[in-house]
């Protein structure tokens, strides 16, 4: 039986009356979509009447229950327990998914726990919108699209699943991946088309959304960093020392990461053979810890409460990813922190920001190299790379101007007729 949470919000008026559906609980904020989602939803509070509804999984949700009135003005929770990665669960649950026509992680997503709430509030309440937040969870939306909707993309999931399929080496991964690619590919086009209204969280996203699915009903937000909790720090950085900060249990930070340790710091160790790299994520798999203990210089720190101290004290930020979709939240975090960064095309993909004025782009392992051993070496070209990257997102990235956006966006949502699609 689902329970039932209700926050009371005794100053709503006639707000836009909004349901918002996140399949994974949004608290605390600590990757890049919850963060994008938990900001939304917080300056969303104020015009809109939110009412929430998500998975929640006790205990380990229950220390940031108390902080969801911040979120919403309504808030229902279906309890469900995540199968932990890399247990034999997990490995027969995608063996399993393999054999259903959804991609394994919208099947992963589905729950008809979540799809009975979400049928029942509709019935029960005279929603304006509904929003659902990602792609994978929407198998749940499938009984209220008669309603206005609107899917809230934080990446094109299809070309996440397609990069995968190109750094694959394995054979049996390469075969998994092309599978999951094409199924991918045909969900986000079907089911993305169902939607009155598709917010991408890029240009970038939105041409592809256009291009590759034929998609009239796209949208695309700006990505936004909370520049008073991401400022430069008035301590210098340790000399010699790379920082970089993701969750390891996301495929992408550890492909990323292992690229990075195993094809660019060796060439970087033999120029400044005293460079240390911090790497700081979440539940990294122990295969993930063993491949890093054999680099010399490299510290795994598992999750830390709080990423600013370690982004501060060290001299460069390393965004080393070749796979991935949507907009990196954790780029805009750096260059508020003025860090300089040293990124990969795809780790700053979707953001309006330029080489040599705000960061440094490189794609191969040599190039990426030589751009690190650079700013180590001159603290003055460092700097410049640093303030220039604050000035520009003090400019540009604050969460009042992509919420407005948003927010427009619903409200036209609303008032435009449901798209039709042929072909």
């Amino acid at each position: 039986m689902a329970k039932l949470n209700v926050v009371s919000d005794s100053s709503r008026t006639d707000k836009l009356r909004v349901l918002f559906f996140s399949q994974r609980f949004p608290l605390p904020m600590d990757t890049g979509g919850k963060i994008r989602t938990g900001k939304m939803l917080q300056k969303l509070k104020d015009s809109f009447d939110v009412t929430l509804v998500c998975n929640v999984e006790h205990p380990k949700d229950d220390p940031y229950l108390s902080e969801v009135k911040t979120l919403c003005s309504e808030f229902h929770e279906v309890p469900w327990r995540e199968i932990p990665k890399y247990t034999w669960r997990f490995y027969l649950r995608v063996l399993v998914g393999m054999l259903s026509p959804y991609p394994i992680t919208v099947r992963n997503d589905y729950s008809p726990q979540l799809e009975n709430k979400i049928r029942e509030l509709v019935g029960a309440k005279p929603f304006d919108l509904l929003i659902c937040d990602f792609l994978q969870p929407t198998l749940n939306f499938r009984h209220v699209m008669q309603y206005p909707t609107l899917l809230f993309q934080h990446n094109v999931e299809t070309m996440i699943a397609k990069r995968h399929y190109h750094a694959a080496r394995h054979p049996l991964m390469k075969i998994l991946w092309r599978q999951q690619w094409r199924k991918m590919e045909r969900f986000e086009r079907e089911m993305s088309r169902r939607f009155r209204t598709v917010v991408a969280v890029s240009e970038q996203d939105k041409a592809i959304f256009e291009r590759e699915f034929g998609l009239t009903n796209v949208h695309a937000i700006p990505t936004g960093v909370d520049l008073e909790y991401y400022r430069p720090y008035d301590d210098s950085p340790e000399p010699n020392t790379l920082v970089y900060v993701g969750a390891m249990d996301w495929l992408p930070n550890e492909d990323g990461i292992l690229y990075f340790a195993e094809e660019i710091f060796p060439r970087i160790q033999t120029q400044i053979p005293s460079v240390t790299l911090t790497v700081v994520g979440r539940n990294p798999s122990q295969a993930l810890r063993k491949r890093l203990e054999a680099c010399p210089g490299i510290r795994l720190t598992g999750r830390v409460d709080d990423v600013r101290p370690y982004i501060a004290k060290h001299a460069v930020y390393v965004i080393p990813l070749r796979i991935g979709g949507g907009t990196r939240i954790k780029v805009y975090e750096a260059m508020a922190m003025g860090k300089p960064v040293v990124s990969t095309s795809i780790g700053a993909e979707g953001l309006p920001v330029r080489h040599g004025e705000h960061l440094l782009l490189a794609d191969d392992p040599h190039d990426f190299a030589r751009c690190v051993i650079e700013l180590l070496r001159s603290p003055v070209r460092a700097g410049t790379l640093g303030r220039n990257a604050r000035a520009y997102v003090e400019a540009h990235c604050g969460w009042d101007h992509a919420v407005k956006r948003f927010a427009e966006i619903c409200r036209q949502t609303v008032e435009s007729p449901a798209l039709s699609y042929t072909g």
